[in-house]
Formats: C-alpha cells, sequence, structure tokens
C-alpha cells in the first residue's frame, strides 16, 4: 500500500494556518510534515521535506506565494491549494486556468473539499500545465522584483533593483550586487522575460545587465563589445544585441 501523500501549510495568519491544521488532522489519507509562516520559511520546508501537496496563502510580506511557486523548478512544484483573502487579478488567472482555491474566511468542509480535489489532481497528474499557465500570466502583469536565495546558510531576500548583472552558469545563476554574488537554480532566458523592462536588458546568450550600472561599453577587437559597470564589472555583450542596447540605454553625464 502506498504511502499517504504529504502535506505542508504555508500561511502568515496564524488562524487560517491553524484551521487549515485542524482540518487536516482529520483525515488519515494524508500526513502533515509541516507549516510554515512566509514564504522564505516555505522555500526551505519544501526544500527539506519535499511535500507532495502544499496549502500556499497567495499574500504574505516578503515574498508571496507566486512567488515561492516561481522559485521553484517546475518538476519539483508539488500540488498546490492556493488560499486568497482577496486578490482579484489572481482570481482572474484562477478561472482562466482552471486552478480551484481557498477564499478566506473558510471553514472545514470546504477545506477539506479542497484537499479531495488535490489528491484527484495529484493522481491524474493534471495539475502542472495550469499552474504554468497561472504563473505565466501572472507573470506578464508584474514583473519579477526580488529573489530568494540561500546564502552563508540560511535563506534570505535580494531584491532586483540591488542587481548590477546576472551571470548565467549551467542550470542556474548568478546575481551581482555591488558587495556579493548569489547562485540561483534558475536560467538566464527564463530571467530575461520576467525582469521589468525598463530596468534590465539581456545583453549576452550569458549575460543580463541592469541598465543604470552601465558606464560605457567598449568595442572588441573580436567584434563583440564589452559593458563597463560601476562595480568595476566588465559584462560581455554580443552584436546582435548591441542596436537594442544602445536604443535603451542613456550613457550616464560626466
Amino acid at each position: 500500500m502506498p504511502p499517504e501523500p504529504t502535506v505542508l501549510v504555508v500561511d502568515d495568519e496564524p488562524h487560517a494556518r491553524e484551521s487549515v491544521l485542524a482540518a487536516l488532522a482529520t483525515r488519515p489519507d494524508v500526513r502533515v510534515v509541516g507549516s510554515a509562516p512566509d514564504g522564505l520559511a516555505a522555500l526551505a520546508a519544501i526544500e527539506e521535506l519535499q511535500p507532495d501537496l502544499l496549502f500556499l496563502d497567495v499574500q504574505m510580506p516578503g515574498l508571496d506565494g507566486f512567488a515561492v511557486l516561481e522559485h521553484l523548478a517546475p518538476e519539483r512544484r508539488p500540488t498546490v491549494v492556493f488560499a486568497t483573502a482577496f486578490e482579484q487579478y489572481a482570481l482572474r488567472a484562477f478561472a482562466a486556468h482552471a486552478i480551484d482555491y481557498l477564499l478566506k474566511p473558510f471553514d472545514r468542509g470546504r477545506i477539506l473539499a479542497a484537499l479531495d480535489r488535490a489528491l484527484t489532481w495529484r493522481a491524474a497528474a493534471s495539475q502542472p500545465a495550469q499552474l504554468a499557465g497561472v504563473l505565466a500570466d501572472l507573470g506578464r502583469q508584474r514583473p519579477r522584483d526580488r529573489f530568494a536565495v540561500k546564502h552563508a546558510g540560511r535563506m534570505r531576500l535580494v531584491p532586483a533593483s540591488e542587481l548590477h548583472w546576472i551571470e548565467a552558469a549551467g542550470n542556474y545563476v548568478h546575481l551581482h550586487t555591488a558587495q556579493d554574488s548569489f547562485l540561483l537554480r534558475e536560467t538566464v532566458t527564463n530571467l530575461a522575460g520576467q525582469l521589468s523592462p525598463g530596468h534590465f536588458l539581456r545583453v549576452h546568450r550569458s549575460a543580463i545587465v541592469a541598465l543604470g550600472e552601465v558606464l560605457a561599453s567598449e568595442r572588441l577587437p573580436s567584434g563583440d563589445y564589452e559593458l563597463h559597470l560601476r562595480s568595476g564589472a566588465r559584462v560581455p555583450m554580443s552584436r546582435s544585441h548591441r542596436a537594442d542596447f544602445l536604443a535603451r540605454w542613456t550613457a550616464p553625464r560626466s
């Protein structure tokens, strides 16, 4: 007999979190492995516990529910039941992609009905495409403005406004700020479509720059270019990206 699915509950409101935990405790067909009060704690718990199901609050300070999922590779995302007090743009995305959700305040019957739907989705492996559609729609509406990274043994948030440039490293990227470099499991191609186009530009297959950090561009003997940043970093720029760069970059006044 297969083991019962494991569940993680994430909500920044203690009463809502306890309501979900109490309802789930009545079900012997699932096993609650933990709870988390915010998005950063959720990412750490997902990495450690690898739950099958996730009850996930949409609206949380620091890192909201959607940002939590954006930081997980698609193959690592649990089956998700969303919970929200009221977030109209999110509700439209849920409806468009046939994703169910709990609208706060919720009672035990609604929680358990959502659990049954989640178990059905998991058994049929039917949620990933809908979930990807929701995240894609929301990503077009709001640029990614922060990143959750593991640094010095703990999770922390790095605001996009602090980034100078982003460097590809296989299936990872290095997020370079003025003082530090952070490793994130993500690709340059994915990030290029998620960042604010008014502030960031992909200039090479392996690099994205914050336009406001660029001091100058230099032509190299190879015919490609190199960008000089305020931090002293030098970032490669391919010829194919030069026209777009020149159209959007404003040289700083001397």
